[in-house]
């Protein structure tokens, strides 16, 4: 599994067999130190072992429990086709893992419920959008997450040239049409003045804007444009696409590789990002001030368990080691791990999903260095 979507988290939430093993590791996608994960994955089965015993889990049924993952250390197509890291759920009836493009730390996690923290911070940023190269000779589409771009294949004009030889009656490109609306403009030849070769670009940016709709079909993901001005700002006059973003990359794309083209695009999602990280700040605070919200753990975890949390923002190395007693609305907080403990801020994450709320999951260089959790509550 490779592709990690949020029914991923959901599923793994709803398991009910415990004990729950996670495990964290690095990877390498290649080069000579490929087959390492398969040393530090069974170093951490080991791990993983000791922990369950002092569980009182029986050498038979840890065997049981652990055997899938064991087995993944012998497979060499499984680590020839790596990703930065690797991430495992194990249970008694739970086997699933995920190739992930991030170093994990390396951690073994074994309690009543799945680790998802890490997780969560791959699904938080949500960095899916399209890009749009535009050039006279080449219009290209791509979809892009924070760490791939792919292109998606168009069945439509995607260079003026080809657009000026277009056969079909509808779509010919003679400059004479007699509609202003209509963006069946048609034009003859290749030559003409150079306010002709303007009109001829400008109606050609109409039509990549109609015919491009049919290859985004999820119209709520931003919208990204590559080009140089003039045209981009033809086609952002042209556009129809709803959720285009005003920024866009500038430059020729077509002497742009596409990896640098990502990387541009990466800049403008991150900034937009952060616009709406300090947004989402900026209400926790409102929150909190009207007694909405919370960044006292104790609080937090009790919102937690009675379905009241709306967002439950989080740093990713977070730990808070302890025990939540339902009965008498009460936390337990130890300083340090025992093999009996919970991590509480992941307990929390856990109902908040559990109950419908969003958990968002940030590195500590956006949370200004902080292991910080805070919420806001729907009460």
């Amino acid at each position: 599994m490779n592709q990690l979507r949020k029914d991923d988290v959901l599923k793994l939430i709803k398991t009910k067999t415990d004990p729950c093993i996670s495990i964290y590791l690095p990877t390498e996608k290649a080069g000579k130190d490929i087959l390492k994960g398969r040393i530090l994955l069974k170093n951490l089965l080991k791990e993983a072992e000791k922990k369950l015993s002092l569980l009182n889990i029986s050498e038979s049924d840890t065997k049981n429990i652990l055997n899938e993952a064991y087995d993944l250390i012998e497979d060499l197509i499984f680590w020839q086709n790596s990703n930065e890291g690797l991430a495992l759920f194990i249970s008694g009836n739970t086997f699933k893992y995920f190739k992930m493009p991030v170093k994990f730390q390396e951690k073994v996690h074994v309690s009543k419920e799945f680790n998802i923290i890490p997780l969560l911070s791959m699904l938080t940023k949500d960095e899916n959008y399209y890009l749009l190269s535009l050039s006279q000779k080449n219009i290209k589409l791509y979809r892009c997450d924070e760490f791939n771009i792919n292109e998606i294949e168009l069945d439509m004009p995607t260079s003026l040239d080809e657009a000026l030889q277009m056969d079909n009656p509808e779509r010919q490109l003679q400059y004479h049409s007699g509609n202003p609306n209509s963006t069946s403009a048609i034009y003859h030849g290749h030559g003409g003045s150079p306010d002709d070769n303007k009109n001829h670009i400008n109606r050609f940016m109409q039509m990549v804007s109609n015919d491009i709709l049919e290859f985004m079909p999820n119209k709520e993901l931003p919208l990204i444009v590559s080009g140089v001005s003039y045209i981009a700002s033809m086609y952002k006059d042209a556009n129809k696409y709803p959720n285009m973003m005003d920024q866009h990359i500038d430059g020729n794309p077509d002497n742009i590789h596409p990896k640098e083209l990502k990387e541009r695009a990466h800049k403008i999602m991150y900034e937009m990002f952060n616009q709406k990280t300090d947004a989402m700040m900026d209400k926790f605070s409102e929150a909190k001030s009207v007694g909405n919200g919370s960044d006292i753990l104790e609080d937090i975890i009790a919102a937690s368990y009675e379905g009241r949390i709306n967002k439950l923002f989080l740093t990713s190395n977070i730990e808070k080691w302890g025990y939540y007693d339902e009965n008498l609305n009460y936390l337990y907080e130890l300083f340090e791990p025992t093999i009996e403990a919970e991590n509480v801020i992941n307990i929390a994450a856990i109902n908040t999903l559990k109950n419908g709320g969003d958990v968002l999951v940030y590195s500590p260089e956006e949370m200004n260095n902080e292991d910080r959790h805070f919420a806001t509550f729907r009460y």
